[in-house]
This record gives C-alpha cells, sequence and structure tokens, in this order.
C-alpha cells in the first residue's frame, strides 16, 4: 500500500461518512464504524505507542479490506430477507418498494428503534393495500355491483358497510386511494379476499406511521399510547409480523 492509495482510501471514506451521517436508517453503522474502527482500532495500545507521523503505516491492507467490507456489505442481510419473504410479488415495482421499506424495518429493530419499525412495516402494508385495490379496479368494481357494495355486512361486523360512501365523493366522483382512509381499505380487501387479522396490532402500526412520518409534538394521549405500545413490544412483536405475513399471503392479486 503505497500512500497515495491510502490517501485515496481516505477521501472515499470521509465522503462515505459525510454522505450518511446525517440519514437515520445508517446510524447503526456510524456507530459500528466508531466502535470498530475508531475506538477498537485507533485506540489501541498498538497504535498510541506509533508516532503520529507513521499513524497511515501502521494500516495494514487486512484493515483497509475489512473497512471496505463493512462498506460493501452494508444493508445486504435485511435485504435478502426481504427478497425471500416476497418472492412471490408478481409485480416487479412493487417488490422494490417493499423489499426496500422491509430493509429499513430490519434496520430499525437492530436499532430497538419501535417508531421507525412501525412506519417501515405500514408502509408496505398501505402499498399492498393500493396495488390490490388499483389492480381490482376498486371503483368500477363498485359501480358494477353498485347494490351489494352499498349495504355489505359481513357476519363479523355489527353494522353493515356502504363502501361507495368510502370510494365515492358526494357527486359520484370517484375519489383517489390515498384519501380513502387506511381502516377503509383494510376492511374491504380482508372482506374481499376473506381473511382476518388482528385490528388492534393493525391500529397500532399505523398509529407508528403516522408519528414517525408527521415528527409532530404529541399530546398526552398520544405520548401514553406510544409508551404502552413500547412496553409491550416484545410482547406483540409476532403479531405485528403475523399481520404483515397474513396480508401478504391472502391479497392474492399483488
Amino acid at each position: 500500500m503505497n500512500e497515495n492509495d491510502l490517501k485515496k482510501f481516505v477521501a472515499f471514506t470521509t465522503d462515505l461518512l459525510n454522505s450518511i451521517k446525517d440519514k437515520q436508517e445508517y446510524s447503526w453503522f456510524i456507530e459500528l464504524f466508531k466502535e470498530e474502527i475508531v475506538d477498537s482500532f485507533f485506540n489501541s495500545q498498538a497504535i498510541l505507542s506509533i508516532p503520529n507521523t507513521n499513524k497511515f503505516d501502521a494500516i495494514t491492507e487486512k484493515d483497509i479490506i475489512r473497512v471496505k467490507a463493512y462498506l460493501n456489505f452494508i444493508d445486504k442481510k435485511a435485504i435478502n430477507y426481504g427478497k425471500v419473504f416476497y418472492k412471490n410479488i408478481h409485480s416487479t415495482e412493487l417488490k422494490t418498494k417493499l423489499i426496500e421499506d422491509f430493509k429499513e424495518m430490519k434496520i430499525a429493530l437492530k436499532q430497538d428503534d419501535i417508531i421507525e419499525f412501525g412506519r417501515r412495516l405500514c408502509l408496505q402494508i398501505e402499498n399492498i393495500f393500493n396495488y390490490s385495490l388499483n389492480a381490482l379496479n376498486i371503483h368500477n368494481l363498485i359501480l358494477e355491483n353498485l347494490a351489494y357494495y352499498q349495504n355489505l355486512q359481513p357476519n363479523w361486523a355489527q353494522r353493515p358497510f356502504n363502501f361507495y360512501q368510502s370510494f365515492f365523493d358526494r357527486i359520484g366522483q370517484p375519489v383517489e386511494l390515498s384519501k380513502v382512509s387506511f381502516n377503509t381499505k383494510s376492511i374491504f380487501l380482508t372482506i374481499h379476499f376473506n381473511y382476518r387479522i388482528t385490528v388492534q396490532r393493525l391500529n397500532e402500526l399505523y398509529f407508528l406511521r403516522n408519528i414517525g412520518s408527521h415528527r409532530n409534538q404529541l399530546n398526552s394521549q398520544e405520548m401514553q399510547d406510544l409508551e404502552n405500545i413500547k412496553k409491550s413490544f416484545d410482547k406483540h412483536f409476532s403479531s405485528y409480523h403475523e399481520t404483515l405475513y397474513s396480508i401478504v399471503t391472502n391479497i392474492n392479486n399483488i
């Protein structure tokens, strides 16, 4: 390793760290880099005993390969998990979005960031809901079966649902899916594809998605709700994954 190569490597590493230092999803890597390289390597007795002018000479090619391995391996494991989980998704565009959010969900979990975990999980569900409803051509579907969808009552509901009112405005124009409530989309798809999920867990995920996306000051009730979710997270963790799994496996037009 000559001095010029080492300087190029330092410049590369500096540029990389500057590009990701303010991105929350990479905070785990910054911490790992600090622990493995800065704290462990440069603060070791062997390095401290070397004069400052010769510290570059103490960096071996093995050390550089090790750092590059960390840089090249960022997110790979989480991405591979996502590829396996979503291997049966037909739409390439949808699959790409889902794997990206799945990756960020796994990284958030590693960081014990419950809000970001819930937000990323819920974003996956929202993308699946929207894609499925578009694939169903939801507005035409309702119009073609208007009487049915104006008074649809599954056996588990206390009252019927009027989906025409949810997907059309007061003058009969289709409402954009982005403006249809998350809860309405979920109910419609559970009826259409005949599956059940734990509503409380889904509501908690949507709550985390909202506070994670908007980052507004929480009121006292929201603070209490968030604290309750955090306290019971370990208990309900598997249920959150089960919710996503049920949606992915039962909505069969994605």
